[in-house]
C-alpha cells in the first residue's frame, strides 16, 4: 500500500485526491489547518492533525499550500525529514522552483516539481514534471507512473513551466469559456438553455476524446469534418479570418505575464 499525503487541501489537492481515489493500492491522507477535516470527510480519506504527521505516515507528500507558506511548512517538516528521509516531495506550488524547494526543505530531499491541471480529477488531466538532474531514473519513473494514472504527463525543463501552466493549467478555463460561447449561440438561435448546454459540452468533450483516441492532429480532424465549399468550411473560414490564433496568443501571453509576477 502506497500512502500519498497532502499538505494543503485546496482545489488542486482535491482534484488529485479524486483522481487517485479509484486506486485501491493508494491510501491518501491530508492536512490543512482550516479545511483538512472537512475535505477528508467529503472525499473519504483520513485527516491528519499536522504537516509533520502527514510526512511521517506518507511515502510521497504533495505540497499544495499557498506558495507563501512554504517556509513555515518546511520548518515544521524538518524533524520528519531527519527521521524519514525517504519521503518524495511532489510540489504543486506555483512559481516555486526546484532550487527554492531545496533551499526550504534541504538539499537531500528528493523533489519533483509538478504542474497538474484540474482535469486530473477525472483521470483526463495533464501534468508537467521537472526533476533535479541527479534524480534516479527509477524514482522518476515511479513518480511519472503515479501521475499517468491522472492522465498524460511529460517531463519538461523548468523554463517550459510558464507556457505549460498557461496552456494546461489555465487552459481548462479558456476551453470552458469557448464551450459557454457555443452554448450561448445555441440559445440565441432558438435552443433551450439545457439543450444548448448539453450540445456544447458533448461537442467539446467528444472532439477532445476523438483526437486523443484516434491520435489525430486537430487540423486533420477539422479537415475530415469539412467538405470544401460546404457549411462547416464557411464557418471555419470566419473563425480563422476572425483572428482566433492571434486571440489565443494574446490570451496565453497575458496569462504568462501575470504568472511571472508571482515568481
Amino acid at each position: 500500500m502506497l500512502t500519498i499525503g497532502f499538505i494543503g487541501a485546496g482545489n488542486m489537492a482535491q482534484a488529485m485526491i479524486k483522481g487517485w481515489s479509484g486506486n485501491q493500492e493508494i491510501q491518501q491522507v491530508v492536512y490543512s489547518p482550516h479545511a483538512g477535516h472537512k475535505v477528508a470527510e467529503s472525499l473519504h480519506i483520513e485527516a491528519k492533525d499536522s504537516a509533520l504527521e502527514v510526512w511521517l505516515t506518507s511515502d510521497l507528500v504533495v505540497l499544495a499550500t499557498p506558495p507563501a507558506q512554504l517556509e513555515a511548512v518546511a520548518r515544521e517538516l524538518q524533524p520528519g525529514i531527519l527521521i524519514k528521509p525517504s519521503v518524495i516531495v511532489a510540489s504543486v506550488l506555483g512559481g516555486i522552483s526546484l532550487n527554492q524547494l531545496h533551499k526550504a526543505l534541504g538539499k537531500t530531499v528528493v523533489v519533483a516539481r509538478t504542474l497538474p491541471n484540474v482535469n486530473v480529477a477525472v483521470n483526463y488531466g495533464y501534468t508537467a514534471l521537472a526533476f533535479d538532474a541527479d534524480v534516479d531514473a527509477d524514482i522518476k519513473g515511479a513518480v511519472a507512473a503515479l501521475f499517468l494514472e491522472l492522465g498524460r504527463t511529460d517531463e519538461l525543463i523548468e523554463e517550459q513551466f510558464g507556457i505549460a501552466s498557461a496552456i494546461a493549467g489555465s487552459g481548462p478555463a479558456f476551453v470552458a469559456a469557448f464551450t459557454e460561447a457555443l452554448k450561448e449561440v445555441g440559445v440565441t438561435k432558438g435552443l433551450t438553455d439545457e439543450v444548448a448546454a448539453k450540445l456544447a459540452e458533448q461537442t467539446v468533450a467528444g472532439t477532445a476524446r476523438h483526437m486523443a483516441q484516434t491520435k489525430k492532429a486537430p487540423l486533420d480532424l477539422a479537415n475530415e469534418v469539412m467538405t470544401p465549399g460546404g457549411s462547416t468550411a464557411a464557418g471555419f473560414d470566419v473563425l480563422t479570418k476572425g483572428g482566433l490564433n492571434q486571440l489565443l496568443l494574446d490570451t496565453i501571453t497575458a496569462t504568462m505575464v501575470k504568472n511571472a509576477e508571482f515568481e
